[in-house]
């Protein structure tokens, strides 16, 4: 089984934390694709390089606050309306190997229960896959989300609110995407070689727990401050082919945090920020959005958004956005800053993203919940 796990780390780099191996791994598939051959020692120092794990990270959004049940369980219908859509798209390391995409949807709707103490249950569903490198490794997700959403006062100035959420994955592969040491030839490797492995199985299915707790404010009129915290993997499902009980998902911690702040009734600044740290690998990404509103004589509402956000160490987000009336559509692109960059030429990802929220009760008490802004 040594060589499958250096197959597999060889073909499945994975990230934006592993982006130096990425690097790597280009310089060695020009090596072999030269067919100039490498001596057999030599390539397996280099395949020794990748081998001291293999840890399944999870997906990651530039427009994270356009995704809120993948950021915190406990934003569950946490929104002004009564149903919300949401839609993401991303691509990324095109100019380094086989594209990333992950691909992710959700609903939520609040629901009232106790309209004398204003008290609001949110229920959600939300649904993701995502697919890595040559050996199409991929990830198929589906989770429940749950909250519980309460004023702190009368006139609705304070919000706190907890979630929770249950999902089943499943992770699959394509061996026959991948390269192993008996496919090496004497000179070079040669894809018609039988790899002469016996394969376990080529997927497995896990149950994901996760919970979260957040806290959002209406300091004055024109100023809105919230905050948030969420565990996800709270359960470290296990994460191997091959039946190993060790090796389990790790926990993901995640803090955001953000301000909404009326410059006037046409401008708005909107600075957010978020950490995540899941085993030995973080994420800190801060940055923000200048919203430009326009309302024409018909009453519609309309809005320009442009940002910039940098995810620390990794890179630099431009962002624009539109919305108009219940439709927000954004669109990102991320220049790589990392030890990638001599080989992604500074290219990172490409990132789409729709929300669309539906307001059937406009004098209703759920239209005077906030929407947080991260």
């Amino acid at each position: 089984m040594l060589e499958i796990k250096y197959g597999l780390i060889y073909k499945l780099a994975i990230r934006n934390q592993q982006s130096a191996k990425i690097a790597d791994l280009k310089m060695m598939k020009s090596l072999t694709a030269s067919r100039q051959g490498i001596p057999f020692t030599i390539y397996i120092f280099l395949i020794l390089l990748f081998s001291l794990s293999l840890k399944a990270q999870d997906i990651h959004f530039t427009q994270y606050y356009n995704g809120p049940l993948n950021v915190n369980p406990a934003l569950t219908g946490f929104f002004k309306g009564s149903q919300r859509f949401t839609l993401q798209n991303k691509t990324q390391w095109r100019s380094v190997t086989t594209p990333f995409q992950t691909i992710a949807a959700s609903f939520d709707m609040p629901v009232i229960k106790r309209f004398i103490k204003r008290d609001i249950f949110g229920g959600g569903v939300a649904v993701f896959r995502d697919q890595a490198g040559d050996s199409k490794f991929g990830t198929t997700q589906i989770n429940f989300s749950f909250s519980y959403i309460k004023p702190l006062s009368r006139i609705s100035k304070q919000f706190v609110s907890f979630g929770i959420q249950a999902g089943v994955a499943q992770r699959t592969i394509d061996y026959s995407k991948l390269i192993f040491d008996n496919q090496y030839d004497g000179s070079a490797f040669n894809s018609g070689l039988d790899n002469n492995e016996q394969f376990a199985k080529n997927n497995f299915v896990f149950l994901d727990l996760s919970a979260g707790a957040s806290w959002y404010c209406i300091v004055q009129k024109n100023f809105v401050i919230n905050a948030g915290a969420a565990m996800f993997h709270i359960n470290m499902p296990k994460q191997s082919m091959f039946g190993n009980n060790n090796i389990r998902l790790d926990p993901k911690l995640v803090l955001h945090g953000g301000t909404q702040l009326g410059i006037s009734n046409k401008f708005q600044l909107i600075p957010s920020l978020m950490f995540m740290k899941q085993g030995a690998y973080s994420e800190f990404n801060i940055g923000s959005l200048a919203k430009f509103i326009k309302v024409p004589n018909g009453g519609k509402y309309m809005a320009l958004s442009l940002g910039m956000f940098y995810r620390y160490g990794d890179a630099l987000n431009f962002v624009a956005g539109m919305d108009y009336k219940d439709i927000f559509a954004g669109l990102n692109y991320d220049v790589n800053l990392s030890k990638l960059l001599p080989a992604s030429n500074a290219k990172g990802g490409l990132e789409l993203s729709l929300v669309y929220i539906i307001n059937k009760n406009k004098r209703s008490y759920i239209r005077k919940i906030p929407c947080p802004i991260f």
